[in-house]
């Protein structure tokens, strides 16, 4: 019993007012009035820690296995303020659409250090490598996009704001923890974005499929070129 382990609360109840609070971040209207997003499973977990995210919330399964890691590195949450709640398997069915769920689940603040909301550049380092986004909207490939610019190493995305929510559940879990490891601007206004980028001396280049396209092998990019992919 995890309950026991973790030396904490069991709640028993899906209408208990804190599981209703966390069962609505599920919705991106509640995610942005609270501030907060929900990450399941264990590696998002461990990346969050691992991150300094500001970790509000730990929900565990009281039935769910950890290893004596996790549980370690919960009691370390707990010491640093974490709200650590031990739930019954029905309740935890609540918060997750995970098919295979691990039995823990992480309700961090945003990530506020890496992560703003704005069209402006004016610190824009032009060291950055940088990767524009516009109106990727499934959240399972802006999620799989995340994680792949992270493994290219991509310092920064920028994306319009009306591509999928960088806190959604399903972008957080395809990221495979990326989300924690580069910075995203998301831009209220990409064209003016992309103008500033621009009147930095930057080029912005547009992925395309027309016969008069230049193929990626082109030699004539360099360093400092900004791809924009989407719809």
């Amino acid at each position: 019993m995890n309950s026991e382990v973790l030396n904490t609360q069991l709640i028993t109840s899906k209408n208990n007012s804190t599981i209703v609070k966390i069962s609505k971040l599920q919705t991106k209207k509640f995610r942005l009035q609270e501030k907060m997003f929900l990450c399941d499973g264990v590696k998002l977990f461990l990346e969050a820690k691992e991150y300094g995210a500001d970790i509000k919330y730990i929900i565990v399964d009281n039935e769910a296995v950890l290893s004596d890691d996790v549980i370690n590195n919960i009691f370390d949450c707990k010491k640093h303020g974490s709200t650590v709640i031990c739930v019954e398997n029905s309740v935890f069915e609540k918060l997750t659409n995970e098919s295979a769920p691990q039995g823990i689940i992480t309700v961090c603040s945003f990530l506020e250090k890496n992560h703003t909301f704005s069209s402006n550049v004016e610190n824009h380092n032009m060291k950055e490598k940088l990767l524009i986004l516009e109106s990727v909207r499934d959240p399972g490939n802006l999620g799989t996009i995340i994680r792949n610019a992270v493994a290219f190493g991509i310092d920064k995305l920028i994306i319009s704001d009306d591509c999928a929510d960088i806190y959604s559940p399903k972008v957080v879990r395809s990221s495979m923890g990326a989300i924690f490891k580069i910075k995203i601007t998301v831009s209220n206004n990409l064209s003016n974005t992309i103008f500033s980028l621009k009147k930095t001396g930057r080029r912005v280049l547009g992925a395309a499929l027309k016969k008069d396209s230049l193929r990626l092998g082109y030699n004539d990019f360099s360093s400092s070129d900004i791809f924009i992919l989407g719809n």
